[in-house]
Protein backbone atom coordinates (compact mmCIF):
# COMPACT_ATOMS: atom_id res chain seq x y z
CA UNK A 1 0.00 0.00 0.00
CA UNK A 2 1.21 3.74 -0.94
CA UNK A 3 1.67 6.28 1.86
CA UNK A 4 -0.58 8.04 0.08
CA UNK A 5 -3.09 5.39 0.19
CA UNK A 6 -2.62 4.73 4.08
CA UNK A 7 -3.35 8.29 4.56
CA UNK A 8 -6.65 8.11 2.28
CA UNK A 9 -7.60 5.02 4.59
CA UNK A 10 -6.80 6.79 7.90
CA UNK A 11 -8.32 9.83 6.81
CA UNK A 12 -11.62 8.48 6.05
CA UNK A 13 -11.65 5.68 9.21
CA UNK A 14 -11.35 9.40 11.36
CA UNK A 15 -14.00 10.67 9.27
CA UNK A 16 -16.84 8.00 9.32
CA UNK A 17 -15.77 7.76 13.22
CA UNK A 18 -16.99 11.91 14.03
CA UNK A 19 -20.22 10.61 11.81
CA UNK A 20 -19.08 13.23 9.43
CA UNK A 21 -19.36 13.22 5.40
CA UNK A 22 -16.81 14.74 3.52
CA UNK A 23 -18.97 17.36 2.66
CA UNK A 24 -18.85 18.22 6.54
CA UNK A 25 -15.12 17.87 6.41
CA UNK A 26 -14.53 20.04 3.48
CA UNK A 27 -16.53 22.84 5.60
CA UNK A 28 -14.98 22.73 8.95
CA UNK A 29 -10.99 22.52 7.34
CA UNK A 30 -12.21 25.06 4.13
CA UNK A 31 -11.12 22.44 1.77
CA UNK A 32 -13.05 21.62 -1.30
CA UNK A 33 -15.05 17.94 -0.71
CA UNK A 34 -13.93 17.31 -4.38
CA UNK A 35 -10.20 17.58 -2.63
CA UNK A 36 -10.64 15.56 0.69
CA UNK A 37 -12.30 13.00 -1.84
CA UNK A 38 -8.94 12.60 -3.71
CA UNK A 39 -7.02 12.14 -0.31
CA UNK A 40 -9.10 9.63 0.84
CA UNK A 41 -8.34 7.60 -2.46
CA UNK A 42 -4.75 8.32 -2.10
CA UNK A 43 -4.90 9.74 -5.41
CA UNK A 44 -3.45 13.36 -3.91
CA UNK A 45 -0.86 14.03 -1.10
CA UNK A 46 -1.47 16.56 1.35
CA UNK A 47 0.90 19.59 2.23
CA UNK A 48 1.02 19.88 5.84
CA UNK A 49 -0.82 22.95 5.87
CA UNK A 50 -3.50 20.47 4.65
CA UNK A 51 -2.57 18.39 7.40
CA UNK A 52 -3.27 20.64 10.44
CA UNK A 53 -6.62 21.93 8.80
CA UNK A 54 -7.79 18.44 8.59
CA UNK A 55 -6.81 17.68 11.74
CA UNK A 56 -8.07 20.82 13.03
CA UNK A 57 -11.24 20.21 11.67
CA UNK A 58 -11.46 16.24 13.21
CA UNK A 59 -10.30 17.87 16.70
CA UNK A 60 -7.30 15.57 16.84
CA UNK A 61 -3.69 15.68 16.59
CA UNK A 62 -2.04 15.62 13.79
CA UNK A 63 0.42 12.91 14.96
CA UNK A 64 -2.75 11.16 15.72
CA UNK A 65 -3.65 11.27 11.91
CA UNK A 66 0.33 10.56 10.96
CA UNK A 67 -0.03 7.49 13.60
CA UNK A 68 -2.96 6.34 12.25
CA UNK A 69 -1.81 6.09 8.97
CA UNK A 70 1.32 4.05 10.02
CA UNK A 71 -0.85 1.50 11.42
CA UNK A 72 -2.47 1.29 7.65
CA UNK A 73 0.86 1.20 6.57
CA UNK A 74 2.18 -1.83 8.78
CA UNK A 75 -0.52 -3.52 10.38
CA UNK A 76 0.95 -6.67 11.05
CA UNK A 77 3.79 -4.66 12.75
CA UNK A 78 2.06 -3.06 14.92
CA UNK A 79 -0.13 -6.30 15.75
CA UNK A 80 2.76 -7.99 16.72
CA UNK A 81 3.78 -5.06 19.17
CA UNK A 82 0.15 -4.61 20.70
CA UNK A 83 0.04 -8.72 20.93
Amino acid sequence: MTKAKAFGRALKKIRLKKNLTQEDLSLHAEIARVYISELEYGKKIPSIETVFKLSKALNIKCSKLMDLTEKELHPSLLNQFFN
